[in-house]
C-alpha cells in the first residue's frame, strides 16, 4: 500500500449514519454494502450511495479590528466601498466564518491578502488572521471555503483595504515639492546665466586683485627685509631712527617723515629724526620740535595708539600746520607690548597720495623700529647690570679680604712663624714638624670657614683648639686651658657665625694674662 496515496473519507450523522458509537468493526458484504458494528445494533450502508458532501456556503466577514477597535462592515459577501484606514492604522485583525450549520466542523478557510500573501494561506481553527505593519497601498482581501472533499465555495468573498499614506508621500504633495524643485532649477539656471558674466568679470577683477596682493606682499617683505637687514647693526637709538627716517624717503617715495619719542617723564613726545622741510639735523639742533598727547595729528595717535591715515588733510580737524601746509598725511605709533614708545609721521603735498599698502608697510617698520629700540634699551641694561655686578664683586672681594685679614690677628701669624724658626734653629724638628702642621690645619680651616658665614659649634671648637694648642707650644707650661661646653648645647646642630670665639680668647691672652707670672 502506499500510504501517500491513501486518503481517510469520515461518514456521520450527516450522511445518514444513525449511530456514531462504533466498536471499529466491519464486514464487508458480497454486494459491496458494509456492515458495522455500533454500541448496541449494526449498521449496514452502502457507501458508493452515500451523496458527497455539500458544497459550502459563501464565506461571510464577521469582523474587522484594527488595534482592538472594530470596525463595522457591511454583511454583504462581497463588499462593494473599500475599508479606508490612516497611514498609523496599518496592523488589523480580520475574522471570517461560512453560514453553514451542518458539519460545520469539517469546513476548511483558506485566505489571501494580494500584494502580501503570495499563495492562498490555510486558515487555522480560530478562523481569522491578523496582518501588521503593512505599507501604504490598496489591498484587497480574499477568503473561500471548501469541504472535506475539497470542493470550494462557489464564490470568493472579498474586501477592499486602502491604506492612506502620510501627506508627504501623496501625489498632491510631491507635485508641489517638484514644482518647487523645478522652480528653484529654474531660477537658478536663469540666474547663473544672468550672472555668469558679471562672475566672469568678477573673476578677473579678482585675478587681478591677487596678482596686486602678490605684489604688495612681495614688496612688502622687500622692504621689512631692506629694513631689517639696516637696522641690523645698529647699536643706538638715535641711529636707528635717522637710518629709518632716511630710508622711507628713499624706498617708499615719501617726501617728509619725522619720528618723535617720548622724553623722560612721558609728558610729551620730542623729534628726534627727520628728513624734510623740517628734518634736518641743524634744523633739529636750533629747534626741538615737541608734541603733547592731542595736539594735532600725531598727539591724536598719541592718545589712541591707533594709526592715523588721512587722504585729505582740509577734511580733518585733527591736521595742524607747522611750516607748510600739506594735503595729506599717514602716521602710525611705534608700540613694543602693548606699550607707546614713539610715533612716525609723513606728510605729503598731494592728495590720497598715501595708500593701504604705505600704512601696511610703515606699520611693519615701526614694529621693526620699537623691537629694535627694546633691543638696545635691554643691550645697555645688561652692560650696566655686568658693570655694577662686576664692582660689586671687586667690593666683595675686598670685604672679604678684610675679613678673613680681621678673622687671626697678624702678630699671632708672624710670632707663629717665629716660633717655627725657633724650632728649626734650636735643631728641634720633630717640634718644628708638630708646629708647622698643627699651623698649617689652623690656617686651611680658617680659610674654609670663611667661604661661609656660618659654622657649627663643633667646627668652632676644633679651630679653637688648634689655635690653643699652637699657642701652648710657644708657651709652653705657662699656658694651660680647658674648653667647657654647656650641658644643653649640641655642638654638631647649632651654627654660628665663624671665628666669633678666637678673636675674644686671642685678646685675652695677649692684652690680659701675657704679662702674668
Amino acid at each position: 500500500i502506499n500510504l501517500h496515496n491513501v486518503s481517510i473519507t469520515n461518514f456521520g450523522e450527516n450522511d445518514g449514519i444513525i449511530d456514531n458509537r462504533f466498536n471499529h468493526s466491519f464486514i464487508k458484504l458480497k454486494d459491496g454494502r458494509l456492515m458495522i458494528g455500533a454500541a448496541k445494533s449494526f449498521l449496514v450502508f452502502d457507501p458508493s450511495k452515500v451523496s458527497g458532501a455539500k458544497v459550502p456556503a459563501d464565506v461571510t466577514i464577521t469582523a474587522f479590528t484594527v488595534f482592538g477597535k472594530q470596525l463595522l462592515v457591511d454583511t454583504l459577501v462581497n463588499y462593494p466601498s473599500p475599508v479606508i484606514l490612516n497611514y498609523q492604522d496599518n496592523s488589523f485583525h480580520i475574522e471570517f466564518a461560512s453560514l453553514q450549520y451542518s458539519d460545520a466542523g469539517s469546513i476548511q478557510y483558506f485566505y489571501q491578502l494580494e500584494g502580501v500573501d503570495k499563495n492562498w494561506v490555510k486558515a487555522d481553527g480560530e478562523h481569522s488572521v491578523h496582518y501588521n505593519q503593512l505599507p501604504p497601498g490598496n489591498f484587497i482581501f480574499k477568503v473561500r471555503a471548501a469541504n472535506r472533499a475539497g470542493v470550494f465555495s462557489n464564490n470568493v468573498t472579498s474586501l477592499s483595504i486602502q491604506i492612506i499614506p502620510p501627506f508627504w508621500k501623496r501625489w498632491w504633495f510631491i507635485g508641489i515639492i517638484s514644482l518647487l524643485v523645478a522652480g528653484g532649477l529654474f531660477f537658478i539656471v536663469k540666474w547663473r546665466e544672468k550672472n555668469y558674466k558679471a562672475l566672469e568679470a568678477g573673476k578677473t577683477r579678482l585675478q587681478q586683485l591677487m596678482a596686486e596682493k602678490y605684489k604688495n606682499q612681495f614688496e612688502s617683505e622687500q622692504i621689512s627685509s631692506f629694513f631689517t637687514t639696516s637696522l641690523m647693526n645698529k647699536n643706538d637709538v638715535d641711529d636707528v631712527l635717522w637710518d629709518v627716517a632716511k630710508n622711507l624717503i628713499g624706498k617708499l617715495g615719501f617726501v617728509d617723515c619725522m619720528i618723535y619719542l617720548w622724553n623722560d617723564d612721558k609728558t610729551k613726545m620730542i623729534q628726534k629724526a627727520g628728513y624734510g622741510p623740517k628734518g634736518s639735523l641743524e634744523d633739529l639742533e636750533k629747534n626741538h620740535f615737541d608734541v603733547l598727547p592731542g595736539q594735532g595729528v600725531v598727539g591724536a595717535v598719541m592718545q589712541s595708539g591707533e594709526a592715523v591715515l588721512i587722504p585729505d588733510t582740509t577734511s580733518d580737524q585733527r591736521y595742524r600746520v607747522d611750516d607748510l601746509k600739506r594735503m595729506s598725511e599717514l602716521c602710525v605709533p611705534i608700540k613694543y607690548n602693548e606699550q607707546l614708545i614713539g610715533v612716525i609721521d609723513s606728510e605729503h603735498h598731494e592728495k590720497n597720495f598715501y595708500t593701504s599698502q604705505h600704512l601696511q608697510s610703515l606699520t611693519t617698520i615701526a614694529a621693526l623700529v620699537a623691537s629694535k629700540i627694546q633691543s638696545i634699551k635691554s643691550d645697555q641694561r645688561l652692560r650696566q647690570q655686568k658693570a655694577q655686578l662686576a664692582d660689586v664683586n671687586d667690593r666683595l672681594a675686598e670685604v672679604q679680604l678684610a675679613a678673613l685679614r680681621g678673622q687671626m690677628n697678624p702678630h699671632f701669624i708672624f710670632n707663629a712663624l717665629n716660633s717655627i724658626k725657633k724650632f728649626v734653629i734650636a735643631n728641634e724638628p720633630a717640634n718644628a714638624e708638630k708646629y708647622l702642621g698643627k699651623f698649617s690645619k689652623l690656617i686651611r680651616s680658617i680659610l674654609d670657614n670663611s667661604r661661609s658665614g656660618m659654622v657649627t659649634v663643633e667646627k668652632e671648637l676644633q679651630l679653637l683648639k688648634l689655635y690653643l694648642d699652637l699657642e701652648q707650644l710657644r708657651f709652653g707650661t705657662k699656658l694651660m686651658y680647658s674648653i667647657t661646653v654647656d650641658e644643653n648645647i649640641q655642638p654638631g646642630d647649632i651654627d654660628i657665625p665663624s671665628m666669633i670665639v678666637q678673636p675674644f680668647v686671642e685678646n685675652a691672652m695677649l692684652h690680659g694674662i701675657m704679662h702674668r707670672e
